[in-house]
C-alpha cells in the first residue's frame, strides 16, 4: 500500500470512527428529548383538562363540553386524548398530528418509548359520563430527530469528505516528489547524475530538492574527479613503462648489441683447431640471442612503441602482418572507423586487440579472426574481437590473467567489455565498449 493511500485510509478510519461516535451522541440525545418531550406534552395535556373542568358548575351540557375539551386535543403532536365511559370504554377521541415527513420504521423502532398514560377523574357533573385519558405518542417527535439527524449527518459526512480530499491532494505533491526522488536515485545509481528536483513549494520541500540537488551535483563533481584521477594514474603508469623501456632500450641494448659484436669477432678469430673453444662461444652467442628476444618482448608488453610512433592503423597492421606470417591458416583482418581515436584510447584498443587475437589463436584454434573498432554513436566507439574457433567451454570458467587484464583496462577507461560465445555457436565474440567523450574528444578523420 502507498505512503499515500495508507495516510487516507488511516484518516478515513479516524473520520468514520469519529462519525459514528457523532450518530451514538445523537442518538442518545434524541432519546432524552423525545422523553423530555412526552414528560412535558402530558404535563401541558393534564393542566389544560384540569383547567377545562374546574368551572364545572357553570356547565350547561357537561358531555357536550367534555366532547369540546377532547377536540381540543386534535392536531396535537405528542399526546391523544380519550373520553372513556363508565364502563372504561372509549366514546370519543382526538386526532394526532400526520407526519409529513415520516422516519424510517427502523429509526422509529430505534427511539421508540412505551406511551405514558394518564387516567384523569373528572369532577361532578362530569363524572357521570365517566374520565379523561391521556396516552403519548413519540412518533412525530422522532420525525422531528430523523429531520436532525439527516442535516447533521450530511454536514459530519460532507466534512469527512472534505477532509478527505484536502488531505489526499495536500499530501500529493510531497509524494509526488518522493516518487520523482526514487526514480532519480535509480538514475543516479547506474551512473547518470542529471536528474534534478525543482526547487519549489513548501520551504520543506523547496529544501529536501535543494538538498538532493547539492548532493548530486556533489557526487557528479567526485565522479568526474575519478575519472581524472583514474586517468592521470594511467596516465603515469604509462609514463613509467615508457621510461624503463627507454632504459631498457638505451642501455641493455646496446651492451647486449656490443656483446654480440664481440662473440662474433672471437668466433672469426677461433681457428677450427679450437673447436670446443668455438662450440662454448656458439652457446654463449645463443644466449645472447635469447636476452635480445627476451628484451624486445618485455618492450613490447612495457610499451608498445609501434602504436605511439607509427598510429593505431598502422601498428594494427603490423600486429596483423606479425601473425599472418606466423600463422599462415588463419584468416585476420581488421577493420577501423578511424586511423586514430586519441592517444590514450588508441592504446586501450590495441591491447584489446593484441590480447584478443593472441587468446584466440592460442586457444581457439580458429580459421579466421575479425578485428573492429567501429564509432557506435557519438559517445562511444565499440572493439570487436571476433574468431570462429572451438568458442568457450559450457558452463564457462575462470577467465585468464590477460582477458582479466583486459577488462580491467577496459573499464579503468570508463568502459565496459562483454566476453561470450557467438551466436552461431563457433567462436567466441569480444566486445568493449569505450567512452568517446570520457578518453578523447578529438578523434582523427575516418580512414579512406
Amino acid at each position: 500500500m502507498s505512503l499515500r493511500l495508507r495516510l487516507v485510509v488511516s484518516i478515513a478510519g479516524v473520520l468514520a470512527l469519529t462519525l459514528i461516535v457523532g450518530c451514538a451522541l445523537i442518538y442518545f440525545d434524541a432519546v432524552k428529548k423525545v422523553d423530555t418531550e412526552m414528560t412535558a406534552a402530558l404535563s401541558v395535556g393534564i393542566r389544560t383538562v384540569q383547567n377545562a373542568t374546574d368551572d364545572a358548575e357553570e356547565a350547561a351540557n357537561p358531555l357536550r363540553q367534555l366532547q369540546l375539551l377532547i377536540g381540543d386535543f386534535d392536531g396535537n403532536r405528542h399526546v391523544q386524548a380519550f373520553l372513556m365511559n363508565p364502563q372504561g370504554l372509549p366514546i370519543a377521541r382526538s386526532l394526532l398530528l400526520i407526519p409529513t415527513d415520516p422516519s424510517p420504521a427502523w429509526f422509529n423502532h430505534l427511539l421508540a418509548r412505551d406511551p405514558q398514560i394518564v387516567h384523569l377523574d373528572l369532577p361532578p357533573p362530569f363524572a357521570r359520563y365517566g374520565s379523561i385519558l391521556l396516552s403519548t405518542d413519540s412518533h412525530n417527535e422522532i420525525d422531528e430527530a430523523w429531520s436532525d439527524f439527516q442535516v447533521t449527518l450530511v454536514i459530519l459526512t460532507l466534512f469527512c469528505a472534505l477532509v478527505l480530499v484536502l488531505v489526499y491532494f495536500t499530501l500529493g505533491r510531497p509524494l509526488a516528489l518522493l516518487q520523482k526522488m526514487t526514480a532519480a536515485f535509480r538514475t543516479i545509481g547506474r551512473g547518470d547524475y542529471s536528474p534534478r528536483m525543482e526547487e519549489s513549494g513548501a520551504p520543506e520541500i523547496a529544501d529536501l530538492s535543494h538538498c538532493f540537488n547539492d548532493m548530486v551535483a556533489r557526487l557528479a563533481n567526485t565522479e568526474q574527479q575519478n575519472v581524472k584521477l583514474q586517468q592521470q594514474l594511467t596516465n603515469v603508469q604509462e609514463e613509467e613503462r615508457a621510461d624503463l623501456a627507454r632504459d631498457l632500450h638505451d642501455e641493455i641494448g646496446p651492451l647486449l648489441f656490443a656483446l654480440s659484436v664481440d662473440v662474433a669477432t672471437l668466433q672469426r678469430r677461433v681457428g677450427e683447431g679450437q673447436k670446443q673453444t668455438g662450440t662454448e662461444l656458439d652457446v654463449v652467442a645463443s644466449a645472447i640471442s635469447e636476452i635480445q628476444l627476451h628484451v624486445r618482448s618485455m618492450l613490447g608488453k612495457l610499451r608498445p612503441a609501434v602504436l605511439l610512433d607509427l598510429g593505431l592503423d598502422q601498428a594494427v597492421d603490423n600486429l596483423v602482418g606479425f601473425w599472418s606470417k606466423r600463422r599462415e591458416d588463419v584468416h585476420i583482418s581488421f577493420d577501423l572507423d578511424c586511423e586514430s581515436f586519441g592517444e590514450t584510447l588508441d592504446s586501450t584498443i590495441y591491447r584489446v586487440f593484441r590480447e584478443g587475437l593472441n587468446n584466440a589463436l592460442r586457444h581457439g584454434k580458429p580459421t579466421a579472426v575479425e578485428l573492429k573498432a567501429k564509432i557506435a554513436d557519438e559517445n562511444h566507439v565499440k572493439v570487436i574481437v571476433s574468431d570462429d574457433g572451438t568458442g568457450l567451454p559450457i558452463g564457462g570458467g575462470r577467465f585468464g590473467y590477460g582477458l582479466v587484464g583486459m577488462r580491467e583496462r577496459v573499464e579503468d577507461a570508463g568502459g565496459s567489455l562483454s566476453i561470450s560465445n557467438r551466436t552461431d555457436g563457433k567462436g567466441v565474440t569480444i566486445v568493449a565498449t569505450l567512452p568517446l567523450d570520457v578518453i578523447e574528444s578529438n578523434v582523427s578523420e575516418p580512414v579512406t
